[in-house]
C-alpha cells in the first residue's frame, strides 16, 4: 500500500515536471518575466538618460542570468527574483533554445555579443564556463588586468569584430581599475520595413516639445498604407504598429495623449505586451498616413549596476556580500556592467515598386504624426521579447 502511494507521487511529479518544462509552458513564463524586467529597467534608463535613448533590456537580462548560474545563496535569490529565471535545469535548457532560436531567426537584422572579461589569475570553474558558452554570442576572455591597455584593446577588438565594426571602443581603461570581473554587452539593429517609406516623400519638418514649443528639425518620413493604430487607455497613449520585413518583428510607436514621455515605461508596468497586441488585432489594419522621423540613436549605458541595484539586485556589487562561488572559490564581485546599442531607422526597405504602390494612394482620413517626443519598442512577437526600446525626444537631422 505504501509502495503504491510512493510510486503514484513520483509519477505525478514526473508528469508535472514534463508539463512545466514543455516548450510552450517555458515560453509563457519567459514572456511574463522578461516583460516585467524590461519595463522596470527601461523606466530607470529613461530617468538616467534624460529621456532620449535606445536600450536592449533583453541583453541586461541575459547578463544577469549568466551571473545567476555562478551565484549561490541569497546572491542568486536576488537575481532570480528580479529576472524570474527558474532554477529548474529543464527550464533553463528550454530557455536557451528559445533565445538561441530567436537570434538565429533574426541574424540578418540584429546582432548581439556578450563579452565577459575575467582576471587570468582567478581559478574559474569549468562548469561555469561550459554552461555560459551554451548561450550564442557569449565569449569569456581570461586577461591580465594589470596590463590595462592590452586588456582594454582585447575586449574592444572582440566587440568590434562581433558587431561588424559598427560599435567600437566600448570599454575604457578605467573600467579595469580595481576590478577582476567585467561584463560588456553590445547589440545593434538594422532592418527593412515590410512596407517601406518612399524617400521622395521625406521632408524637413519641425519637431516640438511636449508643451508645443519648436525645439528643432527632423527628416520626417511619410507613408500612406494599411497600419494598425489603437488607443491604450492604461498608458494614455496612441500606439502604432509598423511591421518589419521579418514578419515576426514590429516597431511599436507610443505617442502620449496626456502626461510626460518620461512616465511611459512606468505606466507600462500595469499592462502586458499581449494586451497591446490584442488591442491592435481588434482594430485591424486601416488606411493611415504615418509620419515619423528618421532615427539614429546610439547609447552607451555604463550605469547599469546602479539601475539594477534599484530593482533589487544588490549583493553582487559588494565584496563582502557577493556569493559567486559557482564561478570561482576566490572572493569576487561584479564591479562593472555596460551596454552599447546602435539603432538606425530610415526609409530603406523592400522593392521600390511596393513603396510607390503604398505611397500613391494620396491622403487618408487618419494621421499618426510623431513630431513630438515618443517612445518605441522593437518586439519579436513570437517570443514577446522586447529586443530594443527607447525614447526619441532630442531632434536631429539625419
Amino acid at each position: 500500500m505504501n509502495l503504491r502511494a510512493v510510486i503514484l507521487i513520483v509519477s505525478l511529479a514526473t508528469v508535472f515536471a514534463k508539463k512545466f518544462c514543455s516548450y510552450n509552458e517555458v515560453l509563457n513564463v519567459h514572456k511574463r518575466g522578461t516583460y516585467d524586467f524590461a519595463v522596470q529597467l527601461l523606466d530607470r534608463v529613461s530617468q538616467d538618460t534624460d529621456a532620449h535613448f535606445v536600450f536592449s533590456p533583453i541583453s541586461t537580462w541575459i547578463q544577469l542570468i549568466t551571473l545567476a548560474r555562478g551565484a549561490r545563496g541569497s546572491t542568486q535569490k536576488e537575481i532570480l527574483k528580479i529576472t524570474r529565471y527558474h532554477r529548474n535545469r529543464c527550464y533553463q535548457r528550454k530557455y536557451r533554445q528559445i533565445i538561441n532560436r530567436m537570434y538565429k531567426e533574426l541574424k540578418y537584422v540584429t546582432k548581439r555579443s556578450n563579452v565577459i572579461a575575467i582576471n587570468h589569475l582567478l581559478d574559474i570553474k569549468q562548469s561555469f564556463v561550459n554552461e555560459t558558452l551554451k548561450n550564442k554570442d557569449t565569449k569569456i576572455l581570461m586577461l591580465n588586468f594589470k596590463e590595462v591597455e592590452e586588456a582594454t584593446d582585447k575586449v574592444n577588438e572582440v566587440v568590434q569584430a562581433n558587431m561588424d565594426g559598427i560599435i567600437k571602443d566600448l570599454i575604457d581603461e578605467e573600467d579595469f581599475e580595481y576590478t577582476i570581473f567585467v561584463m560588456a554587452d553590445t547589440a545593434y539593429f538594422k532592418s527593412d520595413w515590410l512596407w517601406p517609406f518612399n524617400p521622395a516623400y521625406t521632408s524637413r519638418q519641425t519637431f516640438y516639445s511636449e508643451i508645443g514649443n519648436a525645439i528643432g528639425e527632423v527628416e520626417m518620413m511619410k507613408s500612406v498604407g494599411y497600419y494598425k493604430l489603437t488607443d491604450v487607455p492604461f498608458i494614455q497613449a496612441k500606439v502604432l504598429e509598423i511591421p518589419f520585413k521579418p514578419h515576426m518583428l514590429s516597431m511599436l510607436v507610443f505617442l502620449p495623449k496626456k502626461g510626460s514621455i518620461r512616465d511611459i515605461y512606468y505606466k507600462m508596468k500595469e499592462i502586458r505586451l499581449s494586451t497591446i497586441s490584442s488591442l491592435l488585432k481588434r482594430v485591424g489594419p486601416r488606411l493611415i498616413t504615418v509620419k515619423i522621423p528618421r532615427i539614429k540613436i546610439s547609447t552607451a549605458e555604463k550605469n547599469i549596476p546602479e539601475l539594477v541595484y534599484d530593482m533589487g539586485v544588490k549583493r553582487i556589487f559588494y565584496p563582502d556580500l557577493a556569493n559567486l562561488t559557482g564561478i570561482t572559490n576566490s572572493k569576487i564581485h561584479v564591479s562593472s556592467m555596460s551596454q552599447a546599442v546602435d539603432v538606425e531607422i530610415t526609409e530603406m526597405g523592400a522593392r521600390a515598386i511596393i513603396a510607390e504602390y503604398l505611397t500613391s494612394k494620396g491622403a487618408s482620413d487618419v494621421e499618426f504624426v510623431a513630431n513630438r517626443p515618443f517612445a518605441f519598442l522593437i518586439v519579436d512577437w513570437k517570443t514577446e521579447i522586447i529586443l530594443f526600446a527607447g525614447i526619441y525626444s532630442n531632434p536631429s537631422i539625419y
